[in-house]
């Protein structure tokens, strides 16, 4: 029974994977960058990020991914980003690079501006049967090993005014159907786009603030998701966040999870959080939370001030 369980859940999720455009956005909570090819903008310093995310822990051969971003900005209005992404989970590996390319352009004084992005993403999608065992054979596996290359790209836009961010990208640019299994089941991946906002509150001395930020994402098949986000932030040193995911759709399967988490900034530098996801209302529940982590440095001198965005 736990065979073809995993089996179960393994197909599912690389379905998944590939619906969602870019697995880097599991992790976008945590860094930024990974959410829309011009956001990296809001970034006056060059950063570097670690993710690390271990889903369904109940579960042998549960997904893991680790992320590894580099951001960097220049003063003649341009900048890139490049992402690292390991994904793994069962049989099934799916490594992925992405590298963005952003123009800014400051609309104020007091650092207002807007951006422009564009990123190319390639991802190696492999899967090996050899160590599957069913009790029924399955047409859909034809292959002891199958894989394929799967390159795509994105764009975007980010807007930022005084304490309100507000952001749009467009994913998946290039509809593919995977055909691995050659099944005729397997569905095309489409665009899917991404709404973004959010807004700062915060006291005179900077000592507390609330950032609270929605993401929307919605594809060309009507596929939705809402991630309705808080983080408390304290002398800029110390943060707690929670999310909430639902998938809008009554589905014993859909996403409906929360997320809670804590960071930690070191002299403005050294950034450390910690997150726990955990399913509601479905049979998610039974497989287990999920687990992830950052380690980011901030490349800046120690007098500046380092917004702790979400």
């Amino acid at each position: 029974m736990k065979k073809l369980l995993t089996v179960f859940v393994v197909l599912v999720i690389g379905f998944y994977a590939f619906s969602q455009d870019l697995p880097f956005m599991k992790n976008y909570l945590f860094d930024q960058t990974l959410l829309n090819p011009a956001i990296g903008a809001r970034y006056d310093f060059m950063t570097v990020k670690l993710t690390g995310s271990e889903q369904w822990t109940k579960l042998p051969e549960n997904p893991q991914m680790q992320t590894l971003s580099f951001n960097m900005k220049f003063k003649n209005k341009m900048g890139f980003n490049a992402a690292l992404m390991n994904e793994k989970y069962g049989v099934v590996k799916n490594p992925g690079l992405k590298l963005s390319y952003f123009y800014y352009t400051k609309l104020s004084t007091k650092g207002d501006f807007i951006s422009f992005g564009i990123s190319f993403s390639g991802f190696q999608y492999s899967f090996s049967s050899a160590n599957l065992s069913t009790e029924v054979p399955d047409p859909a596996i034809t292959n002891q090993n199958m894989s394929g290359f799967f390159p795509n790209a994105s764009i975007g836009v980010f807007y930022k005014k005084n304490v309100i961010s507000l952001g749009f990208s467009a994913g998946n640019l290039i509809p593919y159907k995977p055909n691995l299994f050659n099944n005729e089941q397997e569905p095309t991946k489409t665009r899917t786009y991404f709404f973004y906002g959010d807004y700062q509150f915060k006291n005179e001395i900077n000592t507390f603030a609330v950032v609270p930020s929605v993401l929307f994402m919605v594809d060309e098949r009507l596929q939705r998701q809402i991630n309705l986000n808080a983080k408390m932030i304290f002398s800029n040193a110390v943060w707690i966040g929670i999310s909430y995911r639902d998938a809008i759709t009554t589905s014993e399967y859909a996403i409906h999870n929360v997320l809670a988490m804590v960071g930690f900034n070191f002299f403005k530098r050294l950034n450390i959080g910690f997150g726990y996801d955990f399913g509601l209302f479905s049979i998610r529940t039974l497989l287990g939370g999920s687990r992830s982590v950052l380690i980011g440095y901030n490349f800046i001198k120690i007098d500046k001030d380092v917004p702790m965005y979400f």
